[in-house]
């Protein structure tokens, strides 16, 4: 698998399927891998299109690094950046879901001529305030554990890395013990933990709000860590963008349903002209 020396120097893997210059870039949620996305970028490969899938750090096959401070927001999007620049993509859609829109939001705040449209799925503009809570109310606490895992994770070296089989959590729930199990115990803690940080202190509605990018939101009618509430203040946010509710879906249709998500994502393409030379 193909791999990149970001700007830091962590190593980033990623999977690339190169037909056309048409791509659509993906990017997994907390606790996942580029393997989420198996059924969606198959899906697409048949109509023509490109795709990339990163390994987020500190998840996949990527690098764990020690420190807390190595999983500001910006870094992941960075990541995504140096992907790009590696393998001269010039011409993408980008396609986040929970975190990963996250990193995507961001990666418009940075770099915000480069993709020609996004996708946001089951994703926020905030941080879910039970979370914000946790750290911005018991930093001590918290800030306490953070560090204790630094020392644990450079002590333990390097952690595993591997991808997982998400079809096995196929059809789960959002709070599904067996799955966040996986997230952690692959992730690693440390890295896990680092990594909710960042998403206790999002704040992206500036860039939302400036956006001029095509933007669809689709959002599980069932979603129970961000809401269709949510989803619709993402919506109102964004001048270009679309919503789409998927009904009696949950956070995980990602992996439950993909049939559900190429659908919306093909409409999205044809009608912002994003189309592949097939």
């Amino acid at each position: 698998m193909p791999e990149v020396t970001s700007f830091d120097g962590t190593e980033i893997y990623y999977d690339i399927h190169r037909k056309h210059e048409q791509f659509l870039v993906f990017v997994h949620g907390a606790g996942g891998d580029l393997n989420a996305w198996k059924k969606e970028r198959a899906h697409f490969h048949r109509k023509g299109y490109s795709t990339l899938a990163v390994d987020l750090r500190g998840h996949g096959l990527s690098e764990r690094p020690k420190a807390s401070k190595s999983y500001v927001l910006d870094s992941f999007s960075k990541d995504v950046r140096m992907v790009l620049k590696k393998e001269r993509i010039t011409s993408f859609v980008m396609v986040g879901h929970c975190f990963g829109g996250m990193v995507t939001i961001n990666f418009h705040r940075l770099f915000p001529s480069l993709a020609e449209g996004y996708v946001l799925i089951d994703t926020s503009h905030k941080a879910p305030q039970q979370l914000n809570f946790i750290f911005e109310k018991f930093p001590f606490i918290t800030n306490k554990i953070l560090t204790h895992l630094e020392r644990y994770q450079k002590a333990m070296g390097e952690a595993p890395k591997s991808h997982v089989d998400h079809e096995t959590f196929k059809g789960t729930g959002d709070w599904n013990p067996r799955r966040i199990y996986s997230d952690v115990t692959h992730t690693s803690l440390a890295s896990w933990l680092f990594t909710y940080k960042q998403i206790a202190s999002f704040d992206g509605t500036d860039t939302l709000t400036s956006m001029k990018k095509p933007v669809i939101v689709i959002e599980g009618e069932r979603d129970s860590i961000f809401s269709v509430k949510t989803a619709k203040e993402i919506q109102k946010l964004v001048k270009k963008s679309i919503l789409r509710i998927l009904p009696k879906e949950n956070h995980m249709v990602v992996i439950s349903n993909p049939k559900a998500i190429v659908v919306e994502v093909d409409r999205f393409l044809s009608a912002i002209g994003f189309k592949t030379q097939k």
